[in-house]
């Protein structure tokens, strides 16, 4: 997604569902997933959100992707924390 490090998994399904649907992406990008869009956002099929292609399709994923190329190859990718998460 962000042309950095593949080394975290992302399941494009729910891990209960499908084990083996998943996509090795960055920290940035993993990150910014799930601070952007709740699981259950991910898992409604009708917003495109449980394939790469759709989350690059994404308008809010697409500005952050943009964030993370931007930082330098190795750094942490910090992200705010998601308003889903702080409802918790």
């Amino acid at each position: 997604m962000s042309r950095r490090p593949a080394r975290e998994k992302h399941h494009l399904k729910t891990r209960r569902k499908d084990r083996e649907d998943v996509e090795k992406i960055c920290q940035g990008c993993h990150s910014q997933i799930h601070a952007l869009f709740s699981n259950t956002e991910l898992r409604d099929p009708r917003l495109g959100l449980d394939t790469i292609e759709g989350l690059l399709e994404n308008e809010r994923m697409a500005k952050a992707i943009a964030f993370v190329r931007k930082q330098p190859i190795g750094a942490r990718v910090t992200t705010n924390q998601s308003k889903h998460a702080r409802r918790r």
